[in-house]
């Protein structure tokens, strides 16, 4: 393959497989949907976020990059190769590489900015304030209690159990946290007053009946607002979408409130991982693109029209995880 240029057109889709003693990355033009970039391309032009390395995608743009080996950790923009050391990260490598979200409150520019790490299928989170010092240096881990839930395994071998309930779907928005939105309320972790705070604000939804409807709940912040997106699901088929539904939420009401477009922006949604919000660019504004890297598929669901269309992912790899390459501001 050629040499690519030092700078790619993004967002771009990135399907990435770690093995755990290797990792992989093949970079794709979502407009085209092909291939791009390929092992050692990939390298030269997001080089060192990728190569060899642990990554966690936030909506920012920027990736939280961690060496297995020496544990070294850092925030790094694809975009402007902009490299921000942070501590070593402490963490349990399957834990990052199986799910872990990871956001930040702000630009990582702004010394107030918390990156945020959430542990998968477990209650507990790490944080590090980027301007913090003394105590609050370095990774600090954090136990929450949100209260417990029924899981349902739908398995005679594993009857229902109960157990505690763990953050699912979590989007930064003007400097704090908000997670598992409900039909009555919407949790919040607020670090304002340094370590964090755990509460929740009633959202009642003006259609409950959304809500019964089989679905995959995304979280996305743009342009300071705070946005929910329903992916709705068929209940016979699981793997097949048959709409979806956005609200804003509206503060002030702290109720959410059904759009009918984006503003013109398109959301960027992949299985496991944060939604982002981005100028449209060379993709369709007031869209929501949601990639399925195991089925190789991109859905692209209109907003305005309600239309969905699926593109299959021809040259993709076989992957349980895509995530998009995003534009930075710094």
């Amino acid at each position: 393959m050629a040499s690519m240029p030092s700078s790619l057109s993004l967002p771009c889709l990135a399907i990435h497989r770690d093995l755990g003693r290797s990792t992989t990355t093949v970079l794709l033009s979502v407009p085209e949907k092909k291939v791009v970039a390929t092992g050692a391309d990939v390298d030269g032009v997001i080089a060192p976020a990728l190569a060899n390395k642990t990554i966690l995608p936030t909506a920012r743009g920027y990736v939280l990059s961690r060496d297995p080996a020496s544990l070294a950790t850092f925030l790094y923009s694809p975009q402007s190769r902009r490299k921000i050391d942070l501590p070593p990260l402490a963490i349990d490598q399957d834990l990052l590489r199986h799910g872990a979200h990871c956001l930040l409150s702000d630009e990582p520019t702004d010394p107030s900015c918390v990156v945020l790490l959430v542990e998968p299928d477990a209650t507990f989170v790490w944080h590090l304030r980027l301007g913090g010092d003394g105590d609050q240096a370095g990774w600090q881990r954090h136990e929450y209690d949100i209260g417990s839930q029924v899981y349902d395994e739908d398995d005679e071998k594993h009857p229902a159990w109960i157990g505690k309930t763990v953050i699912r779907q979590i989007a930064a928005c003007r400097g704090k946290f908000y997670f598992n939105p409900t039909s009555t309320e919407l949790g919040v972790i607020d670090f304002s007053a340094g370590p964090p705070a755990f509460s929740s604000i009633p959202a009642g939804c003006p259609d409950e009946g959304e809500f019964a409807v089989v679905a995959r709940t995304f979280l996305v912040e743009s342009e300071e607002e705070l946005y929910m997106v329903n992916l709705l699901m068929d209940e016979a088929d699981m793997n097949t979408y048959t709409g979806l539904s956005v609200y804003v939420m509206d503060f002030e009401r702290t109720r959410w409130r059904m759009v009918g477009d984006l503003g013109g922006r398109t959301f960027l949604m992949s299985p496991v991982y944060v939604g982002a919000s981005c100028e449209s660019g060379r993709l369709r504004g007031d869209c929501v693109y949601v990639v399925r890297p195991m089925s190789r598929e991109l859905h692209v669901f209109d907003v305005r029209d309600g239309s969905i269309e699926t593109h299959k992912l021809q040259d993709a790899p076989f992957s349980n995880k895509g995530f998009w390459v995003l534009p930075t501001s710094f």
